[in-house]
């Protein structure tokens, strides 16, 4: 009945029961003859034998899978459209339907009868028949058509997108077909013996049915029970069930809003203009009850529409609290009530009290207020305002006077101080002579601009009284608008009165000067007259009308006060005589170039006293000076310390280096972590060395113990140092520490160890150090070893910091910045260098653009653009966004967290207090995809908007989760693929400041580019220039000069500046003077130096240094002359220096000069005998790298050794732009990217090559070619880098020269593309599916390997095999295992036949090995 009644309401029909329980249906044909349909469907429900529900998970899987496709292709056109719809069927078809559902171009009733005919559900031999209800899509669906085999497109332009079904007419379909099996899904199964049809015109069910036949051929009793049934079904839907008519309105609405009436027995529906209810017959009877007992009653109260307008609010809150179910209906003049009586009866009295309760206010206002409010929107907006905003409603007339209405006193007040607050009448006296006519214009427009919208103020103009010529002005409306009108007025009388203002000068200069100040400011006196004066003290007066009188003070103040003010004070003869006379042009010059006045002033020489500057910009005055014989003194050793500074971000075990430092606590080796990872890598032996040497000695704290160390550590020695827990910077752990440490170095010098190995000792859980002091103890000890007499043969300190740590970032820039701090020492360098294996890497990409692997924080950046990775969501969590918001400042903070931002966007922002000139806000959401095309777009932003330089940070890699490794390719291939387009951009920076995150960009950028552009940018310390400042520091100054004093004024101070510089500089100019800058100075060199020292004491000149490191020299014109002559000399000699230098660097990268050693190896020539020989510059020797010097005769490419005359030859190799030679090939051209040299029988190289064959082969070498393939051998040198950095603490690459039999068939391809690796199998697999190489070449000569051509000649190849960390090799191998079952992406590198001196390596990648030589040989 509920769906009925919904199905009736939907298409606006009207259902009408009557008495006798019949339901009449009336309304449009199509919705009458869809309730007909849905009341066959019930019956057909009520009629049914047996309703099965069928459970099919895969079908309903496939069903949901389409229904989720249809419903977001649709999301904007009504979704999937799921329908419950009918389809019948036999007996032969139900399993199948059942089992694998519905068979394409399945067809779906609205209407069961429809479905219900023989034709579709044909009836078994019982009579009974089979009917689907089915969920069916039907999505979008258009008109059918016979031929259709799909659902037609929805659009010509897009034939793939088609509709989803179709139907037998477009308008109330009563048919449904689809194409696509999955779109229907067989819910219900209903089994019926017979057919229903309703007649509502006749008010008639007809119910057919087959009835089988008895044995002679009648129905008998079969008939009789088969109409008892449907009988039943009849008489139980009438007598369960009773319908009641609500007529009354007041019942009707009862009903509706009484709950009781809405249960599961009983349903109410509204009809036109009443109510029926219906329900289960008893529940009906107890309701009905009810009803009746609730009749209405209704009374009528006269009103005065204005009075109830003021109770109305308060009456309706007293009859919603007390009498809820009486209705009010408002008349005209007149209030009805209708409810119960006592309610009703009680609502009219406290109407009537109400009423009666009204109190009225009259108030006296001006004539001029209330003709205003009259006129204006001043009473109904007052009406609606006090009607609402006051504690009660109050009624406003205005009258004669003004009247207020109101049950509340209080608010009758509070209406009459709103009024009274909210309007003004202002009359103001005119006072002297006015320009009235001025006047009226003035307010006239003022008055119209208030009065835009609606009429606020007026304006009226009263004559004063007679003979007095006098006017008033009388100014009446809304308060705020009056008070605007009067200040008009106010400020027009007050700017007609004459009157002086009094400016005081700072400076008594400024008085005599004024009218130079005024041309100087661009003042003009027009309105005004300004006098400036001496008394009563140094003013000025202005005067003129008072408007004009108080913007001119306001402007001239204002500018006065913004003038800069200095003194300059010369010391020297004849300057201010000369300003006066020959250089009063140039002064005056100075101060219109500069917008500047200069004023001097007589000051009398003062002997043999410095006085100091009157402002910063003025240097000292000149002075006779004379020089120490200290000036080249310098702190500490005078020679270039040899030791090599790294801090290296490793594990102390795995160090390769001569020495390791390890700390101990009470003589155990356990007592630290340090001391438990050496005994876990070393083993037992090492507890057992390290037991001789300390089980019988006394110790203490600070003393140092030396232990062999085993041969699984890659160092010879072990220096142990017996600390103690930490007790306070001044405690004795401090003080044992740094004793230990000094007593490690100091032995390394005396025992002639070149390396050593330091950890950061005591920031653990046993000796419990803070690690800012820990890293100082360790640093000043360092330091002041490299300040020591000499270092000796210790050419390497190693600083290891473990990672992995969460201290460990902080750890590296702190030890970073102290070794940095440490590196001079007065101007001399006390180390040669300082690198990290956390140094920046540059790259160059596509055209010259510097890409650039920075480990450091982002925050710290000054490119044009900034990226800042975020999920626009969480701002405040540590990292990247919250570091760049905070620099950043809060409105770009607020304007982020605004944002609205799709995936894959790019949102922009200003850039705030960050040095930038733009911030991208990004958000990878941990797709590495995704992260590849933001950088894509990041790039082609910065283009389209010329930006030149933008830094990245690694998006996704920290709070992100996104592994490193992942984020590092992705990043690095968008800026690949983007080179192309590169041309504003020319420095890309990636930030980096994790240190696992910077390892993995360092790898990944390390297997993308060729090393041949990669570099690694260090901090190189070289020995510097004698410092300028310790040549200044001794000179020796005495002078006597005359003063002379200038006082110089301007808009800005730069302007002074300027104009303070030129003087000095035009008085320099005349006396010789001449300063020699910082910049100047630092070029030069010690001999430079000497020189320009001799000339200065020969010429007999005057020098003055200063704290900023620049040099005055001055005195007569041609020594100073001839200073500056050598000064330029040698500022052109260094810079020659600095020319040569530069180019030779270039030349090294591009070109390869190399000299055959006496080892017959080919060594690479220093950069200058490169550069020499380059350009030809053969005047002079060329100094090879053992010191050596040689003739060279460029024809031949022989050298000649100066002292025994021995000769060797010369070649010279050309690099790629992205591949370096190596020095042992022959020169290539840039065409060439492979070339076969045959090796001469007398060389070295053949020798060597020949001599390792031989010593397991005992076979004939007929020849041996060098193979020089371009591109394997960048490849693999690719690879090469990239195990050796991999495998930095395991023994790096591990490259062999190994052996590799072939074929003649095989041969070719290997020199052209290298050994693949898919040819695993030719001759078995036994350690796995790679390419395999043997130690021996008697292994590769085998027949086996090496097939013999028909001349009987064989082919072995001399490879390069990087064989980096083994394990032992299996049959089924297809890659390396892992190292590590939780690391399964860290794998081995290469396998062997066994693990104990291995004669097979297999590799899996084919660049992992290079054919470096091909050996061409016979058997004996």
């Amino acid at each position: 009945m509920m769906e009925l009644k919904e199905l009736v309401e939907a298409d606006g029909l009207f259902m009408q029961t009557d008495q006798s329980g019949t339901l009449t249906v009336s309304g449009l044909k199509d919705g009458v003859t869809r309730v007909m349909q849905k009341m066959s469907q019930c019956l057909y429900m009520s009629l049914a034998n047996e309703i099965e529900r069928l459970q099919n998970i895969h079908l309903r899987r496939t069903y949901e899978a389409q229904k989720k496709h249809i419903s977001d292709k649709n999301a904007g056109e009504g979704g999937a459209g799921e329908k419950l719809l009918y389809h019948g069927t036999t007996r032969e078809n139900r399993d199948s339907i059942v089992k694998s559902g519905f068979n394409r171009s399945f067809a779906g009733q609205n209407d069961a009868s429809y479905s219900a005919q023989p034709t579709y559900s044909k009836p078994a031999a019982d009579g009974s028949q089979l009917m689907f209800v089915a969920r069916v899509l039907t999505g979008v669906y258009t008109q059918g058509q016979a031929t259709m085999k799909v659902p037609p497109p929805r659009s010509p332009q897009q034939p793939h997108d088609r509709y989803d079904s179709v139907v037998d007419r477009i308008n109330n379909p009563s048919m449904y077909v689809v194409f696509h099996d999955n779109q229907a899904y067989p819910d219900y199964l209903i089994t019926f013996n017979c057919t229903v049809e309703l007649n509502f015109d006749e008010e008639v069910v007809l119910v057919r049915g087959e009835v089988d036949k008895g044995p002679g051929g009648g129905f008998g009793g079969a008939a009789e029970k088969w109409e008892y049934q449907v009988d039943r079904v009849f008489v139980q839907l009438t007598e369960t069930y009773l319908c009641y008519h609500v007529l009354e309105p007041k019942l009707v609405k009862m009903v509706l809003q009484d709950p009781s009436f809405k249960t599961d027995d009983i349903k109410v529906y509204t009809e036109s203009g009443y109510a029926v209810v219906v329900g289960e017959v008893d529940a009906m009877k107890e309701k009905i009850a009810v009803l009746e007992k609730s009749l209405p009653t209704k009374k009528e109260v006269p009103i005065v529409e204005k009075k109830f307008k003021l109770v109305e609010e308060e009456f309706n809150r007293e009859m919603r609290a007390n009498c809820p179910e009486v209705t009010i209906i408002r008349g005209s003049a007149m209030i009805t009530l209708e409810g119960p009586d006592k309610e009703v009866q009680s609502g009219a009295a406290k109407l009537d009290e109400l009423i009666k309760n009204v109190k009225e206010k009259r108030v006296k206002f001006p004539t001029a207020l209330l003709i205003f409010m009259k006129t204006s929107d001043a009473i109904p907006k007052y009406q609606t305002r006090f009607q609402h905003s006051l504690r009660n409603p109050v009624f406003f007339e205005v009258g004669s006077d003004l009247v207020l209405s109101s049950l509340s006193s209080d608010a009758l007040n509070e209406a009459e101080a709103a009024v009274m607050r909210d309007l003004k009448v202002t009359t103001v006296q005119l006072q002297g002579a006015i320009d009235l006519n001025r006047l009226k214009e003035i307010l006239t427009k003022a008055k119209n601009e208030a009065n835009s919208r609606e009429l606020r103020v007026d304006v009226s103009y009263m004559p004063g009284a007679s003979g007095t010529g006098t006017t008033k002005v009388q100014l009446v409306g809304y308060s705020e608008d009056v008070a605007k009108l009067n200040e008009v007025l106010h400020d027009f009388q007050l700017n007609q009165v004459s009157t002086q203002e009094t400016i005081n000068l700072l400076h008594p200069e400024m008085v005599d000067c004024f009218n130079k100040i005024l041309d100087l400011i661009g003042m003009k006196q027009t309105k005004v007259t300004l006098q400036a004066s001496h008394f009563p003290n140094p003013c000025v007066f202005v005067s003129g009308p008072r408007c004009h009188v108080q913007e001119a003070k306001e402007t001239l103040t204002s500018t006065l006060s913004s003038l800069i003010v200095e003194t300059l004070t010369l010391d020297g003869p004849g300057a201010q005589q000369y300003f006066q006379e020959e250089g009063k042009v140039t002064k005056e010059l100075i101060e219109s170039s500069c917008y500047v006045i200069i004023r001097e002033k007589q000051t009398a020489a003062t002997p043999n006293v410095q006085r100091p500057r009157n402002t910063s910009r003025l240097s000292d005055t000149p002075r006779s000076l004379s020089y120490s014989s200290s000036m080249y003194s310098t702190v500490g050793n005078s020679a270039i310390n040899i030791t090599n500074l790294k801090i290296k971000i490793s594990s102390l075990e795995n160090e390769q280096v001569d020495v390791l430092v390890v700390p101990m606590l009470n003589k155990h080796l356990t007592s630290t972590n340090i001391g438990n990872s050496l005994l876990a890598k070393a083993g037992n032996i090492l507890q057992l060395k390290f037991y001789l040497v300390l089980a019988s000695c006394a110790i203490a704290p600070g003393d140092v113990q030396m232990v062999d160390a085993p041969p699984s550590l890659g160092c010879s020695k072990i220096f142990f140092i017996e600390c103690l827990p930490w007790d306070g910077v001044r405690g004795k752990s401090v003080q044992a520490l740094g004793n230990g440490l000094k007593k490690c170095l100091e032995l390394c010098v005396q025992l002639n160890f070149g390396s050593v190995a330091i950890p950061i000792i005591g920031p653990g859980i046993v000796l419990k150090y803070p690690l800012r002091e820990a890293i100082q103890v360790l640093t000043d000890i360092i330091h002041q070893f490299g300040l020591s007499v000499s270092s000796g043969s210790l050419t390497n300190i190693h600083i290891v910091i473990k990672p992995g740590y969460p201290d460990s970032e902080e750890c590296y820039h702190d030890v970073y910045k102290q070794l940095s701090l440490n590196m001079n020492q007065g101007g001399q360098a006390i180390f040669r260098s300082l690198t990290s294996d956390l140094d920046d890497i540059i790259m160059t990409v596509g055209s010259g653009v510097k890409l650039h692997v920075v480990f450091g924080d982002i925050t710290n950046e000054t490119t044009d653009v900034v990226v800042n990775t975020t999920n626009f969501k969480s701002f405040d969590l540590d990292g990247v966004c919250k570091d760049i918001l905070t620099v950043a400042g809060p409105e770009v903070d607020t304007e982020l967290k605004a944002a609205r931002v799709n995936r894959g966007e790019i949102f922009v922002t200003q850039s705030g207090n960050f040095p930038c000139k733009a911030i991208l806000h990004v958000h990878g959401r941990q797709d590495e995809v995704l992260i590849e095309q933001l950088v894509c777009d990041i790039i082609d932003y910065c283009e389209m908007h010329e930006y030149n330089s933008v830094a990245i940070p690694a998006m996704c890699a920290g709070a992100g989760g996104l592994d490193p490794a992942i984020v590092a390719g992705a990043i690095l291939r968008g800026i690949k693929s983007s080179a192309s387009i590169m041309n504003s951009l020319t420095n890309i920076r990636l930030i980096l400041i994790k240190i696992d995150v910077f390892l993995a960009f360092k790898e990944e950028a390390m297997q993308m580019y060729s090393p041949a552009v990669i570099n690694r940018v260090q901090v190189q310390q070289q020995q510097p220039p004698p410092s300028v400042s310790a040549y200044l520091s001794s000179l020796q100054i005495s002078s006597t000069s005359q003063q002379s004093v200038f006082t110089f004024l301007g808009l800005s101070k730069k302007d002074v500046d300027d104009a303070m510089g030129k003087l000095k500089h035009q008085y320099q100019t005349q006396c010789s003077s001449n300063t020699f800058s910082k910049e100047e100075l630092e070029p030069l060199d010690q001999d430079d130096m000497m020189e320009l020292k001799e000339l200065v004491e020969s010429e007999g000149l005057f020098m003055q240094p200063d704290q900023a490191g620049t040099l005055t020299v001055s005195g007569l014109k041609d020594g100073v002359t001839r200073v500056m002559q050598k000064m330029s000399q040698c500022q052109f000699m260094a810079l020659a220096r600095e020319v040569r230098v530069r180019d030779e660097e270039d030349l090294y990268l591009r070109v390869v000069w190399c000299i055959l050693a006496h080892n017959r190896n080919w060594e690479r020539l220093p950069r200058t005998a490169n550069h020499q020989l380059e350009s030809n510059e053969l005047t002079e020797e060329i100094t090879d790298a053992q010191g050596l010097t040689w003739e060279v005769n460029l024809q031949t490419m022989v050298a000649t050794q100066q002292l025994n005359r021995q000769t060797t030859k010369l070649k010279r190799l050309e690099n790629l732009t992205d591949f370096t030679f190596p020095l042992y090939w022959d020169s290539m051209a840039a065409s060439e990217s492979m070339k076969v040299i045959p090796l001469e029988p007398s060389s070295a190289e053949y020798q060597t090559v020949k001599e390792a064959f031989k010593r397991t082969a005992t076979k004939t070498v007929m020849k041996i070619e060098r193979l020089q393939n371009v591109h394997l051998r960048r490849a693999y040198e690719a690879q090469k880098k990239n195990i050796s950095d991999k495998n930095a603490q395991e023994g790096g690459a591990g490259e062999k020269l190994l052996y590799h039999g072939t074929t003649q068939e095989n041969c070719d391809s290997i020199m052209k593309t290298g050994f693949n690796r898919r040819f695993a199998g030719q001759n078995a697999t036994s350690y796995g599916c790679g390419t395999y190489f043997a130690v021996k070449a008697s292994y590769s000569a085998k027949p086996t390997y090496s097939k013999p051509a028909a001349d009987g000649s064989q082919l072995m190849f001399v490879a390069r095999v990087l064989t980096g960390v083994y394990t032992q090799g299996q049959s089924d191998m297809k890659v390396p295992p892992p190292r590590n079952p939780q690391q399964p992406h860290d794998r081995y590198d290469s396998v062997v036949n066994r693990m104990y001196n291995p004669s097979m390596y297999v590799v899996f990648h084919d660049n992992q090995a290079y054919p470096d030589y091909l050996i061409t040989f016979k058997g004996e």
